[in-house]
């Protein structure tokens, strides 16, 4: 009997023990919780700012078009016969007059044989006819007459031959093949496009409302698998597309590398203006509810939040045209914990 009373003891005093510990702790966290509040109310809720500053800032927009070699020729079709050969694809440098493809021989385009044999006639008739002046039978002008017909009919050959087949109207790069061997691109049809890619424009549709931002000259770029093909606006138009009611705007870039090629559909960032203002950083901006703010910090050290009006963004600065003035100091972080006429405490 003796001994169940003494562990009913023992356990109580234990469970006393444990529940004085408990209650420290408790303590221990109130009182820690209680400072920390006290931290703040005595020294201020942390932020880190930054001051407002009078600086310039370029207004980059993005616009979108179609990329266009800056010198395009098409190769036409001059007869209506099958195509048996070609010699190129997209992409096969050329130089003018190569011969792209050839035609099949179907028995209509007899042309270049006759003027053949046409030349080859000539060429006969004249050499007979100098070997006649050398014994003084005939007169110089006669010699001359025959060199004359002889020109004449190489020319109609030549032309027999260029319209038999499909030459390269220039040098440069093959970007479009519109016919494969066995097809007829039909008199007056495009075989396919050469462009010279050293150079080659993007042309963009402009509304009314934005023709105002282009300048002849601005800067523009284009990034392409992490590279940046830079350029210039090189064409601004007076007058828009009376069908489209755009204005055709064109953006030159040198393009070495040929990274652009003709037919891609890019967007081009655009340096449109640049702008004096006061500005702070990005993030210094808060929106919401349909407003942007910013927090600054007075001459008392206190949190003011103040509705702003936003002009020019960059990535990371933001124009504020409107609610704050040069020098203020402005939060760029630790808002969110804020209320207006809190105490700050300014951290680096």
């Amino acid at each position: 009997m003796k001994n169940t009373i003494k562990t009913i003891v023992t356990l109580a005093c234990a469970t006393m023990v444990l529940a004085g510990c408990d209650l420290k702790k408790k303590d221990e966290n109130q009182n820690k919780a209680t400072t920390i509040e006290q931290i703040q109310a005595e020294k201020g809720k942390p932020a880190r700012v930054v001051k407002a500053a009078n600086a310039k800032l370029t207004d980059v927009r993005k616009f979108s078009g179609s990329i266009e070699g800056i010198q395009q020729n098409k190769a036409i079709s001059k007869m209506g016969d099958p195509l048996a050969k070609i010699n190129v694809q997209v992409g096969s440098s050329v130089q003018k007059d190569q011969v792209l493809a050839e035609y099949f021989f179907t028995g209509d385009n007899t042309g270049l044989q006759k003027a053949q044999e046409q030349v080859n006639l000539l060429e006969k008739n004249y050499e007979r006819l100098k070997e006649v002046q050398a014994k003084g039978g005939i007169s110089q002008k006669d010699v001359e007459a025959m060199e004359s017909q002889l020109k004449i009919a190489k020319m109609d050959l030549e032309t027999a031959r260029r319209a038999n087949l499909i030459l390269a109207p220039a040098a440069g790069v093959v970007t479009e093949m519109n016919w494969t061997v066995g097809q007829v691109p039909g008199v007056g049809g495009t075989f396919c496009t050469i462009a010279k890619l050293e150079q080659v424009i993007l042309k963009l549709n402009v509304t009314s409302r934005d023709i105002g931002l282009f300048k002849k000259g601005a800067a523009a770029v284009v990034n392409m698998n992490g590279e940046t093909v830079k350029g210039k606006v090189t064409l601004i138009p007076l007058a828009a597309n009376p069908t489209t009611r755009f204005f055709p705007v064109e953006v030159t870039f040198q393009n070495s590398k040929k990274k652009l090629l003709p037919g891609m559909y890019v967007t081009a960032e655009l340096d449109a203006r640049q702008v004096n203002g006061i500005v702070v950083p990005y993030e210094a901006v808060v929106y919401a509810n349909g407003l942007n703010t910013v927090w600054t910090v007075d001459a008392e050290g206190k949190a003011r939040r103040k509705i702003v009006e936003v002009g020019v963004r960059t990535k990371d600065d933001i124009q504020i045209t409107d609610g704050i003035s040069e020098g203020e100091t402005v939060m760029v972080e630790g808002m969110s914990k804020m209320n207006d006429g809190d105490k700050v405490l300014i951290v680096e």
